[in-house]
This record gives C-alpha cells, structure tokens and sequence, in this order.
C-alpha cells in the first residue's frame, strides 16, 4: 500500500493510497478481527492467561469464540483495554491439538465467570452466583492451541486509534470477546486516514518465514526516555494527527519524533499546540536552521539544501495537517523569522 493525498473531512490531510475500489476488493479478501491481548482483561472465564508477544503473534485455544473463524490472509488490530496497539495480516496459523489446560471454576455454581480481587476478602467473587471464595475449583481439560502469526505485516499504531474509534469499527457489542469480528473494509479506511501504511496482501508473504514454537524472548525496541513527558507529548501529537509526517505524509512510526516549534531547552514545557510530528531526518534539519514553515503554513527550505532532490522539493509544499489543527501559527511565524535570518 503506497502512500499518496487524500482529503479526508480535515481530520487528516494525508493518508496511504487506497480508493474505494481498493478497499472493497480488500473486504473480500479475508475476515477481519480485534484480538485482545495478555493481562487482567483476558482472565475472565477462568483462564490463567496466554502468552502473546504483541509485534509477533497472538495465541488463543479453542474455548475461545470465533477461534474457528481466524484464516490465513484476516486482518487483526491488537488491542487492549484502552486502545488499538496495532495491525498487521494473518500470514500463518499455527494448531496445536491435544493440548491441556487448567481452567478454574465457581466451586458454587461450576461458573467460570468470576474474576479475582485485589483489594477485598475472599480472594475471588463469581457473578452469575454472587458467592464469594478463596479458592476455586481447578479442572484440566483438552483443548486445540492456536498460535496466528503476523509479525512481517505488523504496523503499529503508536496511541492513533483508541477503544472507542476501534469500537465503531466492531461487528460486535460485546465486550468480553477476547476475538472480535470487525468491518474489514471500514478498518483498512480507518487506518488509512490515520497515516498507517500496511503493506499489500502478499507483499510480505510468510511463506518462507519459520516460527518457533518456542519465540524469542528479550525486547525489540528500547526507548530512552531524555526529557521528562517526551512520551507522553509524542503520544499526544500522534493522537491528534496519526502517524504523519507535518512535512512529508505518512512515515513508519519508528522515524516519527515529537518536535517543538519552540525549543525546549528554553521553555522546558510541552504544549501540543506547539508541536507537530515530523520524521527524525526532517525533526533534525528543523531543529538545525535548514527548514522552516511560514506563518501560511508553507514549507521554506534553506539555499543549502537546494542541491539534495528529496529535500529541495518540499519547498513551497503546504503543511500535511488538517486545516482546522489546533497549531499556534504565532509561533511558527516566530521561528521562521529567526531560522530565514540566518540564510
């Protein structure tokens, strides 16, 4: 999926190039799905949890709804309880039969929707009994493991999409689904509009891709966190205007920095409105002296970047925001008259 303009009602200027007809021949294409990911929210019905690495794969079993459902080329959000984390396609599903599981029920009723307490005596509290207890009744059954994989195709997310934008996309109303059936349609124009570029189906093909049973553990991306609420002010710019360069359009979210119109070293203060997204080798010519943007919104490049093509081309573009942004054009104007005296 390349990246191109599109209008969008001024809630992003920019968006990866898919026409209607793309997205409809897309919807046909496979099933879509949100998959709700490891932690308090998937131990309902007794379950003591799965081991899901986010960026790789999503395991489930079949005690789980729709597991049956989940095919090779689906498209998946992985969410959690507050948010879309991000979206890739199914490029291969692993099943593990004759696989056990401990599962615990309501030693009362024999429920298994119950949920543990932290703060309160007993330990645990069944809803459909109302009874509360100490310890519950712990069976071992058989159960078929699933292991969908969708790592070549992963695109995060990056805080653009929250629980209740990625609800309206849901064809269902339930809330304690660990799968959900989504529009599948409606969810490729929904992360297009936010700036995210998924690859076509079959670019990233995962058919000469191994998967270890056993996934690799430790961490693949480390942030080092230099000014206190950088994160936070980065996640905030990214909620407001997706994953898309001020300057250049839609760029994966790894080159994606948070950049202050006024320098922060002299304010130490994060203010979204004066902050705007801009890829790391752009954040850095503007930091630098080398770009500018007037008080119109249009981009000014410095005479000595007029030799470098990819640069000297954005000169006279118009800022890829939404018209309507919330941006303190006071202070664009400000820095563009100190960074063009300079020229």
């Amino acid at each position: 999926m390349c990246c191109s303009e599109v209008r969008s009602g001024g809630n992003f200027t920019y968006a990866p190039a898919m026409d209607g007809v793309d997205i409809a021949a897309a919807a046909v294409n496979g099933g879509a799905w949100s998959f709700l990911i490891a932690g308090e929210e998937r131990q309902f019905q007794g379950n003591a949890g799965y081991e899901d690495m986010v960026e790789e794969s999503y395991s489930y079993d079949s005690t789980v709804g729709n597991h049956r459902r989940v095919a090779v080329g689906d498209l998946v959000v992985v969410r959690n309880g507050r948010e879309a984390l991000g979206i890739g396609y199914v490029e291969e599903l692993e099943v593990l039969p004759d696989q056990q599981k401990l599962r615990s029920r309501c030693p009362h009723c024999g429920s298994t929707g119950f949920k543990e307490r932290t703060t309160e005596q007993p330990r645990y509290r069944c809803s459909p009994c109302g009874n509360a207890f100490d310890r519950p009744k712990v069976e071992t059954i058989q159960v078929t493991a699933y292991r969908a994989h969708y790592g070549g195709t992963w695109q995060p997310f990056e805080g653009c999409m929250d629980k209740a934008q990625l609800a309206e996309l849901s064809l269902s109303k339930s809330d304690q689904q660990s799968i959900k059936a989504i529009d599948r349609a409606r969810t490729l124009a929904a992360v297009a509009a936010r700036g995210v570029c998924l690859p076509r189906q079959g670019q990233a093909s995962g058919a000469a891709r191994q998967y270890p049973l056993e996934l690799p553990g430790g961490r693949r991306r480390m942030t080092a966190a230099v000014r206190r609420g950088q994160d936070a002010f980065r996640r905030a710019l990214v909620r407001r205007y997706g994953l898309i360069c001020a300057i250049t359009g839609p760029a994966p979210a790894e080159v994606l920095e948070a950049a202050h119109l006024r320098p922060f070293a002299a304010t130490e203060r994060h203010r979204v409105e004066e902050g705007l997204l801009l890829r790391a080798d752009i954040h850095r010519l503007f930091d630098g002296g080398l770009l500018a943007i007037s008080r119109e919104l249009v981009v000014c490049v410095a005479p000595s970047l007029l030799g470098h093509v990819s640069y000297s081309e954005l000169e006279g573009t118009t800022l890829q925001i939404p018209v309507d942004a919330v941006v303190d054009r006071d202070v664009i104007k400000e820095h563009h008259a100190v960074t063009t005296a300079t020229w």
